[in-house]
């Protein structure tokens, strides 16, 4: 890219002179001396451009002014750190758009003020017509007033736009509710800090912005904001005592300091045990000597898959150490005791013995997986002492170095949250992929989420969080004479890859569950995890969370419908089953759009006399056409299932029954999407 220090009217000046210059030199000098000049070229016209191109109208370039606009894609005449998007338009004489002109964006401030996207600052324009540049400041303490201006040249024929005015403005980000959910740990502990960067005017979120971290002792990453503000971890590896983590917008250099205690004054015996809760360090910390004579003070407690809205993961701990010296990279056995069958170890319904290996803090962590039975803990006396679920970990290499925990529970659900239900109009909307891969374009197809609170006295106002996609509102209002209220989903933003969005609603109106347990599960897993929204205290909340699933316009088949010919049923009735999918191979777990329709046509080939008649089944309805339903099976995350288990496919299942058919007919199978996203798909099977 092109600087200059001087003013528009100083270069003009310059110019002005040169061409004078050259003008007098041409004429001859005043002394009298003769002086050879060359000749101008005579002007021939328009010659062709090698595409046999000669319209006179490409000759003309125009430039529109230049529109220049902020993250948000507001026009601005101020550039900050964040940084700003300038666009023009080129066309020619008819006012059409020119491709692949190359647009050179130029600016009279320093270079240690502001940069560019390209180190030259000049791009080509698209089909469009438009060329776009992102500018950004550099320098935290120029504040002055510049000038932008768009160059476009195309077939030697070059044209400059009209100047733009612009400001450099110091970047005015800000921490907001950066805080550390435990600042108290143990030797070898950890702890998630979580905040936001914020906007000083607007007090915006800001997306996309780095944050550094330095800790005085101990671990801890750099990390960038999303949309939900940003989370990193801490790690207290083997640090003891006070400490510093400092945490820094990489911009503008603001820091925030946050103290943390690591408590080293427990005694670890052999083989110690810490009980945690996802990532939240819910439990506190205790020990247990080689005998396994301690154990943990609270109770570890999962929820039982579809009758609790509690976690079904959860993960405890077992430190290998000797004094204050973890035990790095020691092999630890880790069996299950007296859990019901559908308990898992390590993984979903597992209950063989694992091995796992101590990292470099001495620690391991297992896994615990809920099924769909209970099992409460009873305090243990001569009766229930081996009857509650039992974990045990023995060190390999000294198997008299062991220790149990056994206070875990299964439990369904006690507590009120299905109060609050959300129940969309249509739980699949079209969208469509650009490849394999799932890549999302977006298309405009929404859904209302219904809000409906059975008990409320009095106004209890519902607060939405989306993992993608645009709510219409983040909140709505059930009124005392009002039992619901709604919102609406669109498919417009960002859609996740795996096509599914979760949605959480909540409320704090008390008598729910504990804010700890209240997050949104982005990945459908169960449990809480780095970087997932979620609400934290000891405030009681109901909530419920709901899947959105969007779909490719156009079917995808299971491999039966690959080259499938149907069999001949000839007097009789033959069947034929398949299933259809709205997603690509590599994701089978969405079912096309709701409101899809599915219909069968008999085309009769044959003069055997007899009439081929067909029809299709799905979930118990047969008819010649059939309509994907509003309401699919996409489970909730607070549900999961299981790995033994699989989602219902009864909506992606389909039969097709014929009658009297013979070799010669044959079948039309027509998918058709609904509005706004109509699209008729047709496939055609033959009879062997």
């Amino acid at each position: 890219m092109s600087y200059s220090s001087r003013p528009l009217s100083s270069k003009l000046f310059q110019l002005t002179a040169l061409t004078l210059a050259l003008t007098l030199a041409g004429c001859g000098g005043g002394d009298g001396d003769t002086v050879d000049s060359i000749a101008p070229k005579p002007d021939i016209g328009v010659q062709p451009d090698g595409s046999g191109n000669t319209d006179n109208a490409i000759r003309a370039v125009n430039v529109s002014p230049i529109t220049l606009t902020d993250s948000s894609g507001s026009p601005t005449r101020i550039i900050t750190s964040t940084g700003a998007t300038a666009s023009v338009k080129i066309t020619d004489a008819e006012n059409k758009p020119i491709s692949s002109a190359l647009v050179t964006f130029n600016t009279d401030a320093p270079m240690s003020s502001v940069k560019f996207a390209n180190t030259n600052g000049t791009v080509l324009t698209n089909a469009n017509g438009i060329a776009t540049m992102k500018l950004s400041a550099i320098s935290a303490t120029d504040t002055g007033s510049y000038v932008l201006t768009a160059t476009a040249n195309y077939n030697d024929t070059e044209r400059q736009g009209a100047s733009y005015f612009y400001s450099l403005q110091e970047a005015n980000l800000i921490f907001d509710k950066v805080k550390v959910d435990e600042n108290t740990l143990p030797y070898g502990g950890s702890t998630d800090i979580t905040g936001l960067v914020k906007d000083s005017a607007s007090l915006e979120s800001q997306r996309g912005i780095e944050i550094g971290f330095e800790a005085s002792c101990g671990s801890v990453s750099d990390t960038t904001t999303n949309i939900l503000g940003f989370r990193t971890t801490y790690n207290a590896e083997t640090c003891e005592g006070p400490q510093t983590v400092v945490a820094t917008i990489k911009e503008n250099n603001t820091s925030i300091r946050l103290p943390i205690t690591v408590n080293q004054s427990t005694n670890l015996g052999a083989l110690s045990i810490k009980c945690i809760s996802g990532d939240t360090s819910e439990f506190p910390d205790s020990s247990a000597d080689g005998s396994g004579s301690e154990e943990c003070k609270n109770l570890v407690v999962l929820g039982a898959i579809g009758k609790s809205s509690r976690p079904s993961q959860r993960t405890i701990e077992f430190v290998v150490s000797k004094g204050d010296k973890a035990f790095a990279y020691e092999n630890v056995k880790v069996e299950l005791l007296n859990a019901p069958n559908d308990f898992g170890i390590g993984n979903a319904s597992n209950q063989l013995p694992q091995t796992y290996k101590t990292d470099s803090a001495g620690v391991i962590r297992v896994p615990l997986y809920a099924g769909t039975q209970t099992k409460s803990y009873e305090k243990p006396d001569d009766e229930t002492k081996d009857k509650n679920i039992k974990v045990r970990a023995t060190l390999i290499s000294r198997p008299d170095v062991t220790a149990e925990f056994g206070k875990i529970s299964v439990v369904s659900d006690d507590e009120p949250t299905s109060s609050l239900k959300i129940t969309p109009e249509k739980n699949v909307l079209a969208a469509t992929s650009t490849d394999d891969k799932g890549k999302i374009t977006e298309l405009d197809g929404s859904t209302k989420l219904i809000a409906t609170l059975s008990e409320s006295a009095n106004d209890t106002t519902i607060r939405f969080v989306a993992e993608g996609g645009t709510l219409s509102n983040n909140t709505c209002k059930i009124e005392r004479d009002n039992k619901t209220c709604n919102v609406t989903l669109s498919t417009k933003g960002v859609l996740p890859n795996d096509r599914r969005v979760t949605v959480l609603a909540y409320s704090e109106v008390g008598n729910g569950t504990s804010g700890k347990y209240v997050f949104l599960d982005e990945n459908e897993n169960g449990k809480r995890d780095n970087g997932e929204f979620g609400l934290d205290g000891s405030d009681e909340y109901i909530y419920q969370q709901t899947i959105i699933g969007f779909a490719d316009t156009t079917p995808t088949f299971s491999k039966t419908m690959e080259g499938a010919v149907l069999a001949s049923s000839g007097n009789g009735t033959s069947q034929y089953q398949f299933q259809m999918f709205g997603t690509n191979k590599q994701n089978k777990n969405i079912s096309m759009p709701s409101g899809t329709t599915i219909s069968v046509n008999a085309l009769d080939g044959t003069d055997n006399g007899k009439r081929c008649k067909v029809e299709v089944a799905s979930r118990g309805k047969v008819d010649n056409e059939l309509t994907v339903p509003d309401d699919i099976d996409l489970y909730a995350p607070e549900v999961p299932k299981p790995t033994n288990q699989t989602q219902n496919d009864s909506d992606k299942t389909y039969v097709i029954r014929t009658q009297q058919c013979a070799k010669g007919d044959k079948v039309s199978l027509i998918v058709t999407t609904p509005a706004p996203n109509r699209k008729v798909t047709t496939k055609e099977l033959e009879f062997k």
